[in-house]
């Protein structure tokens, strides 16, 4: 069978990869015209799935999702939105067939001589069309005469036809390019608490919103709902907890979220995850417990959506991939609803009227997608993301649906922004003084939820010199000889102090600055701070280091080994800053999520990337961009000792030194591991527990000590120089729900 044919006015050159269609050539991957062809030679007739899979994947074993991109690429092709199957037609359950006629080249004449850009479609002859066999000097005259006239009718006629639609397209969207899509009118509190608020969402008959609050500092928080109209508040629940979104059945009577507990005999993982529920009536007479749909102990699970009065689809992670499934109440049973394979997903939404599902998701190709599924989970469309230089090319967004046709809304924490499912954005005129969240709308009238604030917390420093007094030691599993350190309270001083977020700080090797990030302009910055001028002081001078646009985000700092640059992090993608102004920017192909280590001398890091959808624990050579995997997983934390050993913590807070030959688990740190991190000066280890008990470790002579107790309000340790300890420490977490108004 030829390689080369026309599916109605397209023609397709599997040779080339090409699909042109009016001089225009569309380039598809090999595997998605394999599946056309596939499909071209059995016109007409439904072919299942495991008959293409085994055919164009013959050997290989894919998942069906693979397949179903591939459908989506060929329909955005064609022009296909994949409702009206105008091409390729899905059979539910049964496979796909091609329904348009399909001419191949060995029936065309002389077809091979020309480009495939310059191929016209084969026409039909019109009835008064004239033969060799039959045509005169007379009528060759006659039938030019008539062809030229015809041909200056029909071009008035589009000519005409064209400027109809520009003009009406003037008149209907006005400066389109310079308007947003959607015009903020009206801000108005709906909390205004010194508590932290956060999760919102509105119950389907619009009456009440629901949401967290967090009493002060503390990490856990009840949910409360709010009339809005009499602005009355409700406790819903009893106790304090961890939870997650929030969700209503459609009904509204059932209130669904994720509870995050600490697993009492962990086995792959130090947190367990329950899909609860509670009876909405029942919590606003009173706080009521949740009853648990379903237990993870071993999988994580978040976001969870009703779908339907029986139905909740929601996120779950295995072996470092997310994929969306159902859950069945009823039942009590789930089921894989989507997945990608070599990607993962990062977000979805479910417009219940429509019934489709939205997904933001990262591919092999390391680019964010936006795709469309049905209720099945059937593909419909996926297209990458354009972000047009305005976000950064790693950055993960989290859209919801929004009132305007195809269109989503996600919010960088500095704008809001549109996203359609061809993958363009476009820009909300809406300033911003704080973080807001993404909005959700209400479900009849012109308003939307988000939360509105700002986060603050402060550097501080603890003074080494404190424990120069021995200490009694952790020795032989006897806990109990550090009692008398475990209430001692740890005095420390604060360093760096602004009314926005200050954390990463970092000692200058050979100097006296401090490095460390703040958005104290208003945006994500790195900042330097002369501690030789300003040792204790709460007025230090501080100068900004780095010119970061608006939504760059810094995750890590780093200071080269002379003291003279500084690697960041910033939105995963990594820079280098020296201390004159200059850097330079590394092109790695992937995205950077955690930067623990850096050997400036050698141009090697050690950290996070997402490679192929799944974050991997590795050290990269910043002259080739090529990395070497040290785990097939990500890590929690990592540095290295001054004899070049790595110390690693995991999901389960354990504590590993590698090996030459396998990495070795360090029995003493058991239960000391916490999301605090932990720091490394020498052969000593520096770390924070989750009863915020500081304490230190030698791999030298395998002795624990804990320090003292540090107040609750500690977010990490950062790092540590002969002198001091560097902490970020919380100071208040203000986030209030908002209501906004658009039109």
């Amino acid at each position: 069978m030829s390689e080369r044919y026309w599916i109605g006015g397209f023609f397709v050159d599997v040779s080339r990869n090409q699909i042109t269609h009016n001089k225009q050539a569309q380039t598809l991957p090999p595997k998605a015209l394999a599946v056309l062809t596939y499909l071209a030679e059995h016109q007409g007739q439904v072919v299942s799935q495991d008959d293409l899979l085994s055919h164009v994947w013959r050997g290989t074993v894919v998942s069906p999702n693979t397949l179903q991109r591939c459908i989506a690429q060929l329909r955005k092709a064609f022009g296909d939105d994949g409702k009206a199957q105008g091409f390729i037609k899905t059979h539910a359950k049964k496979g796909y067939s091609l329904e348009t006629d399909i001419r191949w080249e060995d029936a065309l004449s002389d077809a091979a001589s020309y480009p495939a850009s310059e191929i016209a479609a084969p026409t039909v002859a019109a009835p008064e069309a004239l033969t060799p066999e039959n045509t005169t000097p007379e009528t060759t005259t006659l039938s030019a005469a008539k062809t030229r006239k015809r041909t200056f009718l029909w071009r008035s006629i589009i000519a005409f036809s064209f400027i109809i639609v520009v003009v009406a397209a003037v008149m209907l969207f006005p400066a389109s390019s310079s308007k947003s899509v959607l015009q903020i009118t009206d801000i108005r509190l709906l909390t205004s608490t010194d508590n932290r608020e956060l999760a919102s969402t509105y119950s389907p008959d619009g009456q009440y919103i629901v949401f967290q609050r967090f009493p002060e500092v503390m990490c856990q928080s009840h949910l409360w709902a709010k009339h809005i109209d009499s602005q009355r508040e409700y406790q819903l629940t009893q106790t304090l907890g961890s939870y997650g979104s929030l969700s209503f059945s459609q009904d509204g009577k059932t209130l669904t979220f994720i509870k995050e507990n600490n697993c009492t005999a962990p086995v792959e993982q130090k947190t367990c995850f329950h899909l609860q529920s509670l009876d909405f009536a029942s919590a606003i007479a009173a706080p009521q417990t949740p009853s648990t749909l379903m237990e993870c102990k071993n999988t994580q699970i978040r976001s969870p959506i009703w779908t339907s009065d029986d139905t909740i689809a929601l996120m779950q992670r295995t072996q470092g991939r997310w994929q969306l499934i159902s859950y069945t109440v009823s039942q009590d049973k789930s089921t894989p609803l989507y997945d990608i394979e070599n990607g993962n997903i990062v977000s979805f939404d479910f417009a219940p009227l429509d019934k489709i599902i939205a997904i933001t998701s990262v591919h092999d190709d390391g680019l964010l997608y936006i795709e469309k599924l049905d209720m099945n989970g059937e593909l419909v469309s996926s297209h990458p993301i354009d972000f047009e230089g305005v976000i950064p090319q790693y950055s993960y967004i989290y859209p919801n649906f929004s009132p305007i046709q195809e269109h989503l809304i996600f919010s960088t924490g500095k704008q809001l922004f549109t996203v359609d499912f061809d993958g363009s954005i476009q820009r909300i005129s809406l300033p911003l003084t704080d973080a807001m969240g993404t909005p959700l709308f209400h479900p009849f009238e012109k308003k939307m939820l988000a939360i509105k604030g700002h986060y603050d917390s402060d550097i501080v420093s603890v003074d080494l010199h404190q424990f120069s007094e021995p200490l009694l030691t952790q020795d032989n599993g006897n806990k109990n000889e550090n009692a008398n350190n475990a209430d001692k309270s740890i005095a420390y001083h604060t360093i760096v102090r602004t009314m926005l977020e200050e954390n990463r700080a970092q000692y200058q090797p050979h100097g006296s600055l401090i490095a460390f990030s703040s958005e104290g302009d208003g945006t994500s910055q790195v900042w330097t701070m002369d501690t030789a001028q300003h040792p204790t002081s709460l007025s230090g001078e501080s100068t900004q280091f780095s010119r970061f646009p608006t939504n760059i985000y810094v995750h890590d700092i780093l200071w080269a080994q002379d003291g003279n640059s500084v690697l960041i992090n910033a939105s995963s993608q990594l820079t280098q800053r020296y201390l004159d102004g200059t850097e330079d920017n590394y092109t790695l192909g992937y995205p950077v999520r955690s930067l623990f280590h850096w050997d400036s001398e050698q141009r090697t890091v050690v950290g996070n990337i997402l490679h192929q959808g799944v974050l991997k624990f590795v050290s990269i050579d910043l002259g080739t961009g090529e990395f070497s995997t040290l785990l097939n997983r990500e890590v929690t934390w990592s540095a290295k000792t001054d004899s070049k050993t790595l110390v690693f913590t995991d999901h389960l807070g354990r504590f590993w030194k590698a090996g030459n030959i396998e990495n070795e688990i360090i029995s003493k740190l058991e239960h000391q591991g916490s999301d605090k991190h932990f720091v490394v000066k020498g052969e000593t280890i520096y770390g924070v527990n989750d009863a915020f008990q500081l304490w230190r470790y030698s791999l030298t002579d395998d002795t624990f000590n804990i320090l003292g107790q540090l107040p609750d309000t500690v977010d990490y340790i950062t790092d540590i120089n002969d002198h001091a300890i560097l902490l970020t420490l919380r100071v208040a977490a203000r986030k209030n729900v908002v209501e906004l108004s658009y039109e």
